[in-house]
C-alpha cells in the first residue's frame, strides 16, 4: 500500500491541485481502502517519517527564507545533528515549492528540505518543483507538469494491484462536508451591542478589539491613489518595529447583496438568520474549527466566503458537473484542460473577474448550486497582515497602519476593488476591529552601533516609520538613511511631516525620489546610485539594509543598485559585490519584505 503525506501549510494548495489535475490518482489498498492523507508537517512526527515509504512535500517560504509556522517544529527535529545519515534510507520523496521569484530566497524552504532529506538517505522520485506565483498562470504553470510527472513515476515504481485502476480524470468532486440548515435564531452575545464573530471560538489568544481613532487620507484628493493612515486605539498591547497588525476583513454589504442575487434562482434558498451546521464525511477532511459552532448564513456571507476570490480550475470543474447546459459544460471543461489555461487566464486572472461574477456568467450551473457546494466554490477569507507604522515607545495605546485602497479598471465594466483595503477605508472613528499582533519578518537592530539604510517606496515605508520613530531620540543623520519614493512630492508623499521634521532635526538622512515631478522618471534605485559615496561609507561601517514595497521589479533593481555602488565606490568586481550581498543576507544585514 502506498501512502502519501502532504505538508506543510501549502497542503491546502496542493489539495486544490490534486482535485484540479486532469491526471489525478487516488492511491488506495483494494482491501483496506487506506487512502493517502494530507497533513501539516508539525502534525507529522519524526517516527512517522521514518516509517513511511513515500511522501510528497509541498512547501511555501516566509520571511527571509524561513519555514512556515506550522513547519517549524518538524524542521527543527529534522535538523538535529544526531540523526544518522541513513535515517531515511527506505523513503522515496518528492518536493514542490510554492514561491515568488521576486524574493531573493525564492522557494528557499523547498530547496533546503530537498537537500536535507537527501542528506538523511532519502531518494528523490523526481527533480524539485519550483512553482512561481509571479507567472501569469500562477503556481499551475509549474505544478501541472510536475504532478503529471509525479503520477507517471509513481505508477512505474508502485504498480497498482490487479483489478485496481487510477480514478477517472473527470471523477466528480464530492463536497467535503455534509451541510444542513435550520430556521432558528442564533442567541445574541452576552455583551450588549456586540455581534458574535464567526471566529469567536478560534480567535488567537492575543486578539483584542482595536477602536478606530482616525482614518486619514494621506494622498491629495486629486491623486489617483487613495492611501490611508489609520490610527487604532489599543489596550496597551506591546509591539516592536517590524511587527505586523493582523485582522480579518468582512465582505462589503453591496458585494453580499450581489452574491445573494446571483443565488436567487439556485437551490440555496434559506433565510439570512438560518443556522448552518457542518459535519465531516471523512476523518481526513475535518470541519474547520470556525465552522464547528453555530453560524448563520448571513455570517457566512459576511465573514467566511471570500466573495472577491479569483476562481481556479476547481471551480469550473465543479460547475461543469452541475450545469444542465451543454455550452456551459463545454466551456468549463475547456478551462479545466491543460490546453485551455491561457483562455482561463484571459477570462479570470487578467481582468480580475471574481467568483460571484463567474456564477452570473454560468446561470445554468448556478441554479443547481446547493449549500454544501458553496463551501467547495468559495475559499474562506484569509486574515490580512499590515506592517505596523507606529512606535510603541511614542504612542503606547495606539497602533497605526498605512493602507493603499485598491481600486482599478480592467476591461470589465465594473471597477475592481480589494476586499480588505476597501473594508478598512469604510471604517469611521469609533468603529471596532478584531485584530492581533504578530512578529514580522524584519528583524531591526536593537542598538544603533552601525548605520541602517532603509528603502521604502510607497506604503513600503510603514515599517521604517515605526523603527525611525522608535529610535529617533538617540539617532543621528549618519545612523539612519531613508530612501523614499513616490510619484509626486505634493500628492503622495506619505507621512511627509514626520520624515521632514526628523530630517530637519538631524535625526534622519532623508533621500526622496519623486518619479513624476520631472520629465525623466527617477526611482529609489537611481537615488541609491546618485548617493553612492554615502551609501558605500555606510556599508564600510557595517550598515544593515532593509527593503520594503511592491515585489514586481523594485527589489531586484534596488539590489542591483547596491551592487553598482559596491563596484563604483568600493572598487569591487561584479562577482565580489554579489558575494557581499549574499553574505549580508546570511548575516541578516540585508532583509527584504515585499508583496504583490
Amino acid at each position: 500500500m502506498l501512502k502519501l503525506w502532504i505538508g506543510p501549510r501549502a497542503c491546502r494548495t496542493l489539495g486544490g491541485f490534486l482535485k484540479n489535475s486532469q491526471s489525478s490518482i487516488d492511491f488506495c489498498d483494494s482491501e483496506t481502502d487506506d487512502r493517502s492523507h494530507a497533513k501539516p508537517l508539525d502534525e507529522f512526527s519524526l517516527s512517522d517519517l521514518v516509517q513511511e515509504r513515500c511522501i510528497v512535500f509541498v512547501c511555501s517560504t516566509t520571511g527571509q527564507g524561513e519555514e512556515p509556522d506550522n513547519m517549524k517544529s518538524f524542521w527543527k527535529l529534522l535538523l538535529k545533528r544526531s540523526l544518522p545519515c541513513n535515517l531515511l534510507g527506505n523513503l522515496r520523496f518528492a518536493v514542490i515549492g510554492l514561491g515568488d521569484s521576486s524574493y531573493a530566497k525564492f522557494n528557499f524552504v523547498a530547496k533546503r528540505l530537498q537537500k536535507r532529506l537527501s542528506q538523511l538517505g532519502g531518494q528523490s522520485l523526481l527533480p524539485l518543483g519550483l512553482a512561481d506565483d509571479q507567472h501569469d498562470l500562477g503556481y499551475d504553470a509549474v505544478a501541472d507538469l510536475w504532478m503529471q510527472n509525479l503520477w507517471t513515476k509513481l505508477l512505474e515504481d508502485y504498480p497498482l494491484p490487479a483489478g485496481v485502476r487510477p480514478l477517472s480524470k473527470n471523477l466528480p468532486i464530492n463536497p467535503r462536508w455534509t451541510v444542513t440548515s435550520e430556521a432558528k435564531f442564533l442567541e445574541p452575545p452576552n455583551e450588549p451591542g456586540r455581534i458574535r464573530s464567526i471566529f469567536y471560538s478560534t480567535k488567537p489568544s492575543n486578539e483584542f478589539n482595536a477602536k478606530v481613532l482616525e482614518n486619514c487620507r494621506q494622498t491629495d484628493p486629486s491623486h489617483f491613489q487613495d492611501v490611508r493612515l489609520i490610527r487604532f486605539q489599543t489596550e496597551g498591547q506591546e509591539y516592536a518595529p517590524g511587527d505586523l497588525l493582523v485582522l480579518r476583513p468582512k465582505n462589503l454589504a453591496w458585494k453580499v447583496k450581489e452574491f445573494k442575487d446571483a443565488l436567487a434562482e439556485s437551490k440555496v434558498s434559506i433565510p439570512d438568520s438560518a443556522l448552518v451546521q457542518l459535519s465531516e464525511t471523512s476523518e481526513n477532511t475535518p470541519v474547520p474549527d470556525a465552522l464547528k459552532a453555530e453560524v448563520t448564513f448571513q455570517q457566512l456571507c459576511e465573514e467566511y466566503f471570500d466573495l472577491f476570490a479569483i476562481p481556479r480550475r476547481r471551480v469550473f470543474q465543479l460547475l461543469s458537473q452541475i450545469t444542465d447546459s451543454d455550452l456551459e459544460k463545454e466551456k468549463c471543461l475547456e478551462f479545466c484542460s491543460a490546453e485551455g489555461q491561457q483562455d482561463m487566464y484571459s477570462y479570470t486572472s487578467r481582468p480580475r473577474r471574481n467568483t460571484v461574477e463567474v456564477l452570473r456568467d454560468f446561470p445554468h450551473a448556478t441554479k443547481n448550486i446547493t449549500l454544501d457546494v458553496l463551501f467547495e466554490i468559495f475559499p474562506p477569507i484569509k486574515p490580512r497582515e499590515f506592517s505596523i507604522a507606529s512606535s510603541f515607545k511614542a504612542v503606547k495605546n495606539e497602533v497605526h497602519i498605512l493602507v493603499a485602497v485598491v481600486k482599478y479598471k480592467t476591461n470589465l465594466k465594473t471597477e475592481r476593488i480589494g476586499l480588505c483595503s476597501n473594508y478598512l477605508a469604510d471604517l469611521s472613528a469609533g468603529d471596532q476591529v478584531a485584530t492581533w499582533i504578530k512578529p514580522g519578518c524584519f528583524k531591526f537592530p536593537q542598538t544603533l552601533d552601525n548605520p541602517v539604510i532603509m528603502v521604502g517606496p510607497g506604503t513600503g515605508v510603514a515599517p521604517f516609520r515605526s523603527f525611525i520613530l522608535e529610535v529617533a531620540d538617540s539617532a543621528t543623520a549618519l545612523d539612519l538613511i531613508l530612501f523614499y519614493g513616490c510619484r509626486y512630492k505634493a500628492k503622495d508623499f506619505l507621512c511627509k511631516n514626520d520624515f521632514e521634521h526628523l530630517s530637519r532635526s538631524g535625526n534622519l538622512t532623508l533621500i526622496c525620489a519623486f518619479s513624476r515631478d520631472q520629465d525623466e522618471k527617477i526611482y529609489v534605485q537611481d537615488k541609491i546610485r546618485e548617493h553612492g559615496h554615502a551609501v558605500w561609507q555606510a556599508l564600510e561601517r557595517k550598515a544593515s539594509i532593509f527593503v520594503a514595497g511592491n515585489s514586481k521589479n523594485m527589489p531586484q533593481q534596488v539590489r542591483q543598485a547596491f551592487m553598482d555602488v559596491c563596484v563604483q565606490h568600493g572598487q569591487l568586481s561584479e562577482l565580489e559585490a554579489a558575494h557581499l550581498m549574499e553574505r549580508m543576507e546570511k548575516a541578516s544585514r540585508y532583509q527584504t519584505e515585499c508583496w504583490s
